[in-house]
């Protein structure tokens, strides 16, 4: 299964915000911090629906994660990135049942992959499970 998450959500120039920002957020009201999980969760599962087809993992799966960041302005921490989009995303494909639980009975850790390209285009994510 692959799909997409396409776009400018976060201060209108990069896709999700990193793990500072939402850590910011928390400390700055934790509810601010549920409602900026809840957002970016929002989009991934819509992501998720758009291209899933209804795709469900009945086994442990790998997850390939490409980053494409815009190629001006400050380049961000990877794993300040990659860390909130995990969970979010994680999050997003148990809520959309294409699996069952994001623990490591069901997402194999070892097997996630993050990768970075910076681009003139669309900031986005490309996801791509695969059950082992």
């Amino acid at each position: 299964m692959k799909f997409e998450i396409r776009g400018k959500y976060w201060k209108n120039e990069k896709t999700f915000p990193g793990l500072n920002d939402y850590i910011h957020e928390l400390g700055r009201n934790p509810k601010a911090g549920g409602a900026m999980k809840r957002k970016y969760e929002k989009i991934a599962c819509d992501a998720v629906r758009a291209c899933g087809k209804g795709f469900k993992a009945h086994g442990p799966i790998s997850i390939h994660y490409t980053f494409y960041e815009p190629d001006a302005g400050q380049k961000r921490d990877h794993m300040n990135v990659f860390s909130f989009a995990d969970k979010v995303i994680q999050d997003a494909l148990q809520k959309c049942q294409v699996i069952r639980d994001d623990s490591p009975e069901y997402v194999d850790g070892s097997q996630i992959r993050h990768t970075f390209c910076y681009t003139k285009g669309m900031p986005r994510i490309e996801i791509e499970i695969v059950e082992i």
